[in-house]
């Protein structure tokens, strides 16, 4: 691992750990085992950490979900594998979901390093979400609402999972999530 991902790895346990408010560059420092003058070689400032940190969440998000894929299954078939997939991801990698929601609510990360880190992860989704849409089985609202619900709905049943297993009752399969996505918003 050279020393700029292992400044971002450091950043980020230190993040999920803490919070935004609660990472000062000393101590990302302190944890990446260099010094706050190291950081800024490869960082100019702070922000431009977090963003370059929210970019690289993201495409491990994106990676995960649309690994597998496949362009021959019906819209359907590919957003609930999608979804699964995001689940599965969120649900297995505790950090980066504490992460991506410390991330996401972060005011500093521009809307264009935001547009652009989701930008192939929406591609795909925004594509067979206006597929189903012309094919007249997904509803008719912005893609942006409808793919901002199902990823919510799947973010927060990881995170009560995490927290609380206990309130989640029997075991919630893959299924049975994407089902509830799916229902969500066909027509």
């Amino acid at each position: 691992m050279d020393k700029r991902e292992q400044i971002l790895e450091a950043a980020a346990n230190l993040i999920a750990e803490q919070g935004l408010q609660s990472s000062p560059v000393s101590q990302v420092a302190k944890q990446a085992c260099c010094g706050a003058g190291t950081i800024y070689r490869y960082f100019e400032t702070k922000e431009s950490l977090i963003e370059e940190l929210f970019v690289l969440m993201l495409q491990r998000l994106t990676i995960a979900c649309l690994e597998g894929d496949e362009s021959s299954r019906t819209p359907e078939q590919r957003l609930r594998h999608i979804w699964a997939n995001t689940y599965n991801y969120l649900h297995e990698n505790e950090r980066d979901c504490v992460l991506l929601d410390h991330l996401a609510a972060c005011p500093s990360i521009s809307e264009e390093i935001r547009a652009e880190a989701l930008e192939n992860i929406h591609s795909v989704l925004f594509a067979l979400l206006d597929q189903g849409k012309a094919d007249g089985i997904i509803k008719d609202l912005p893609n942006e609402v409808l793919a901002t619900f199902a990823y919510g709905g799947l973010a927060t049943i990881a995170k009560k999972r995490r927290i609380a297993p206990h309130m989640m009752g029997k075991q919630i399969s893959n299924e049975m999530l994407t089902q509830l996505c799916w229902d969500a918003i066909r027509t």
